[in-house]
């Protein structure tokens, strides 16, 4: 099963855990997942333990335009730059789509 996260939540809320869990769990049961981090998502970006995502075989996609606003502009290697008009064109080719804001 193919899944995407659509994460708009800052990675200091209570969502942090659930989604590191989630995401460990799934890929480690052979499930594609896929991160995709726009609004104050981005600053998952920069929280030092976050690269733990692509550990596990998440790939990360993040909107350079959130990132840009937000002055995030050190980008890890774990994490690809992408747009919400590639969100929109990625939802319709996944499973399961999970928001969290």
């Amino acid at each position: 099963m193919k899944v995407l996260f659509v994460i708009t939540s800052v990675p200091y809320a209570k969502d942090y855990s659930t989604i590191i869990n989630l995401v460990e769990r799934l890929s480690r049961k052979g499930h594609e997942v896929h991160l995709f981090l726009s609004g104050n998502g981005v600053y998952y970006l920069i929280r030092p333990d976050a690269n733990v995502l692509s550990e596990f075989g998440a790939k990360v996609h993040f909107c350079s335009h959130s990132a840009h606003q937000r002055g995030v502009d050190k980008v890890p290697s774990w994490a690809e730059s992408s747009s919400t008009y590639n969100l929109s064109r990625m939802m319709g080719e996944f499973d399961k789509v999970i928001v969290f804001n």
